[in-house]
């Protein structure tokens, strides 16, 4: 691996190189070191060149493995690195690889025993016909920024950009097998990887402490799309996810009562479902919010119960309609008697509290006569069907 100290001559000739032979742009990676003056000063600088010297082999390693023989790997100025893949890449492909390569560095360094670097890495596409060196520049500059402030970033552009869908799992009657309900569930409409699952976007939103911008956009869309459904649908009481980030808010109820006025949709027609740990991060807020939002007509669900604290005091203080079984406990309910004492037990706790049960995670036949056997009154899981979008729930009534 060279050093560099003032120009990637050579990963920019390679660079150029791909955009000609390739006629198309092509992803980087850049990696910084954080944390060396702790190494510098503590066990000399001769460690730190060591522990530097160390990623770049690391990251050569990395990058013949993952992006082929003929990579380039060069040191920049101070402790960062850039990679350019032997092949034109996408930013998605690229992102794809960032925790691979996290856990490639994660191991202790030679003169850092103790291994606790901190490393920061991102992906850019550098594009044709720009100048390469300031588009690194630029590059450079993001992977400086705190890892909030890139995540708000990427958070902010799945807003702006409506990268945000919702998908809806279907809930039905355990006794009729009809369809009742549906539960609202965040998508990303990835750019380059497509249809993601929510945990990236909500995992970026809570570093970037904009749990309730992103939820406040999925409401928004989900509403917007409900006051469109056809009158097939008209009936469906539709769940939406709130988080502890919602509840701490004053006005959220508030807003939420207006969102739903300008859109046109019932609140009696909504259900708002919240997770114990929420519910018990700040109990005096979420009464109060969540009394706000009965007063309205909506119902109120603690989704994935049985996994968190489960304070029985909360249950008899709070405004809850609902009992959302975890799907961890349902899914064995053919198997395992001590996962059948369990749901017993919380379906005689709702019942005595005048709370329903909606079991999630339901997957065949045998955990659905347990149900019935159960007096469980709601589920829903792959049995009949997953998450989908709103055109497809009138094909899955009829």
């Amino acid at each position: 691996m060279n050093r560099v100290p003032d120009s990637v001559s050579g990963c920019v000739r390679m660079l150029e190189d791909l955009h000609i032979r390739h006629e198309t742009d092509a992803g980087v990676m850049l990696v910084q070191v954080d944390q060396m003056a702790r190494i510098n000063n503590s066990a000399g600088t001769a460690a730190g060149d060591a522990v530097l010297d160390e990623i770049g082999r690391r990251l050569e390693n990395f990058a013949g493995d993952e992006f082929g023989h003929g990579s380039c790997v060069e040191r920049l100025d101070g402790p960062r690195f850039l990679i350019v893949p032997a092949v034109p890449l996408s930013l998605g492909a690229l992102r794809a690889q960032e925790r691979a390569l996290h856990v490639a560095l994660a191991e202790p360094m030679v003169g850092d025993p103790k291994g606790r670097l901190a490393i920061r890495i991102a992906a850019a596409l550098i594009v044709r016909d720009e100048p390469i060196v300031d588009q690194l520049r630029t590059a450079g500059d993001q992977l400086a920024r705190p890892a909030s402030a890139r995540d708000g970033a990427m958070v902010s552009s799945a807003l702006s950009h409506d990268e945000v869908v919702i998908h809806y799992q279907p809930q039905y009657d355990v006794a009729s097998g009809a369809m009742i309900g549906v539960e609202a569930l965040l998508r990303w409409q990835h750019p380059e990887l497509g249809l993601l699952g929510a945990g990236p976007l909500v995992t970026a939103a809570r570093a970037a402490r904009l749990e309730r911008e992103l939820t406040e956009h999925a409401h928004r869309v989900a509403l917007a799309e409900i006051a469109g459904w056809p009158r097939a649908l008209a009936k469906l009481r539709v769940s939406l996810n709130i988080t502890a980030a919602d509840l701490s808010d004053p006005e959220f109820a508030d807003r939420f009562a207006a969102m739903a006025k300008q859109a046109g949709v019932d609140p009696d027609r909504l259900t708002l479902e919240l997770t114990e740990q929420a519910m018990l991060s700040e109990p005096a807020n979420a009464a109060a919010q969540l009394a706000q939002i009965r007063a309205l007509g909506s119902a109120i669900a603690i989704d994935d119960f049985g996994t968190g604290y489960s304070s029985l005091s909360l249950l008899a203080r709070l405004p809850i309609d609902y009992l959302k079984i975890d799907s961890g406990f349902t899914r064995s309910l053919d198997g395992s008697d001590r996962d059948r004492i369990v749901v017993r037990a919380i379906v005689d706790l709702a019942r005595a509290l005048g709370l329903l049960v909606v079991a999630e995670g339901i997957e065949n036949e045998a955990q659905l006569e347990r149900l019935k056997e159960l007096g469980v009154a709601t589920w829903q899981g792959f049995l009949k069907s997953g998450p989908v979008p709103g055109e497809e729930l009138v094909g899955l009534m009829e």
